[in-house]
């Protein structure tokens, strides 16, 4: 049926459920379920045709394109998980719902991007983020392992204008399933990887400075841990080609999400995310600690054997656990401690599951964000920390990024191992945990080693097929 749906039977459908309705006028949305496609060409296709746009991919699992806004919200200022919620809310009930899924993955989703902090005390830039950004997207392109299905959502008064937006989202139908046959035809040059590298050098001497401070923090006992983050940023005059580096993330960073938030197209904030913050698809509940580091050229099972590490990791699992506490969640498993790879870094991993009830994803982000992974331990002393002795606002780092649907399922990750294209520059960020222990040699060869894993699939990158 999805090679040959027959757009009259579609039309007549679509109007009966209208009808059904008994309304005349309202916000719409509507879903059809189209063959199987290539995301990355799709998102060639249509990345210049609109300002906004957002990607996100996990390695079988489901994932999207989403084009143009619907709906939306920027907020600055404290309370922006009750935003949020709020927004979610109001749209999700007022939404009419115009087609019906039998799979999940097909369901209405807004999308989030937040900003790691309110950094009130920071002076304003020209450049900083908002401190939440939510989306209902007016196109959503959703694959999940061998199903693809097109939503659209815009606001219609009456069938004259209803047919007007089913005939649009017949005409994107067509684009997307000719997509792979459109190829661009940009020219991309960059300069050499040795161009970050010494700006990397430059900022060696404020970062060993910075790091010495914090482990001055936690070894006379002011933190268990802070997470500390350097930032690099470069000249890039060039187009970015920003599907090629998606394409070398997938090759060279598995296990990871691939993400973008395409604000337009001179503010594009990109990455590849190891850490899932939490998965709900109700009523599983999945928390993920990843902390602990090393290059996984070397022997990233010692990362079982470091004490340094261990302690760096169960400060994380153990924030976990204690705000499934605090949100009265008391039956949960883990798994086992082990190392994963997520193509040239490795980090120590456990899972914590739980069965829920009546969760809201939005209490879930007040409670989890941010965790002693990017933050440190105790949170509040940590994050004024963090605001003290780092120079610049994080903005977007190490911020939730991620989706909620109409039925409350959501993911969000953790907005690391990525790249802000602003302004004719490329800011990279990276931060390392320290604790009790921690050599600061090796803090910052830690960070290094996260610029690089990011920087190497910009500046060495070749197409891949």
């Amino acid at each position: 049926m999805k090679n040959n749906l027959n757009f009259s039977d579609f039309l007549k459908g679509v109007f009966s459920n209208f009808d059904k309705k008994g309304v005349n006028s309202g916000l719409v949305s509507i879903c059809i379920e189209i063959p199987c496609v290539n995301l990355f060409d799709v998102y060639e296709f249509f990345i210049d045709k609109y300002s906004f746009s957002s990607f996100w991919e996990e390695d079988n699992k489901m994932s999207y394109i989403a084009l143009e806004k619907c709906k939306y919200l920027t907020l600055e200022g404290p309370k922006k998980f009750k935003v949020a919620k709020e927004f979610s809310d109001e749209n999700f009930n007022n939404l009419i719902n115009l087609t019906d899924e039998s799979n999940n993955s097909a369901l209405s989703k807004i999308i989030y991007f937040f900003s790691f902090s309110e950094n009130l005390k920071k002076k304003y830039c020209l450049f900083d983020v908002p401190g939440l950004e939510a989306i209902l997207p007016k196109i959503l392109i959703i694959k999940n392992k061998k199903n693809c299905w097109l939503r659209i959502n815009a606001h219609v008064e009456g069938k004259s204008s209803l047919r007007t937006l089913i005939e649009e989202l017949w005409s994107i139908r067509d684009q997307i399933l000719n997509s792979k046959n459109q190829k661009s035809k940009n020219i991309f040059n960059y300069p050499s990887i040795n161009y970050f590298l010494n700006s990397l050098e430059l900022s060696n001497n404020n970062l060993n400075q910075l790091i010495k401070k914090g482990i001055k923090l936690v070894e006379k006992g002011s933190l268990d841990k802070i997470v500390l983050a350097s930032r690099v940023k470069i000249e890039f005059k060039n187009k970015l080609n920003l599907i090629n580096i998606l394409k070398k993330l997938k090759t060279n960073q598995p296990n990871t999400c691939r993400y973008v938030w395409r604000r337009n197209s001179k503010d594009i904030i990109f990455g590849a995310s190891p850490e899932r913050l939490f998965s709900l698809r109700k009523p599983d509940l999945v928390l993920e600690a990843i902390a602990g580091t090393v290059s996984s050229d070397l022997n990233p099972d010692s990362l079982m054997e470091s004490s340094k590490d261990i302690k760096e990791h169960n400060y994380v699992l153990e924030y976990l656990i204690k705000s499934l506490e605090v949100l009265k969640i008391n039956n949960h498993t883990k798994s086992s401690l082990k190392v994963t790879s997520f193509g040239d870094i490795s980090h120590l991993q456990t899972l914590v599951y739980s069965k829920i009830n009546n969760i809201c994803p939005f209490d879930l982000l007040r409670v989890l964000h941010p965790s002693p992974a990017v933050c440190g331990s105790p949170k509040k002393e940590a994050i004024n920390w963090i605001n003290t002795l780092e120079s610049f606002s994080r903005g977007n780092y190490a911020s939730p990024i991620g989706w909620v649907d109409s039925e409350g399922n959501s993911e969000f990750r953790v907005a690391i191992r990525g790249a802000r294209y602003i302004d004719q520059n490329l800011e990279f960020t990276a931060g390392s945990g320290l604790v009790k222990g921690s050599i600061s040699k090796k803090e910052i060869e830690e960070i290094q080693l996260k610029f690089q894993s990011l920087v190497k699939q910009i500046f060495l990158a070749k197409t891949t097929k």
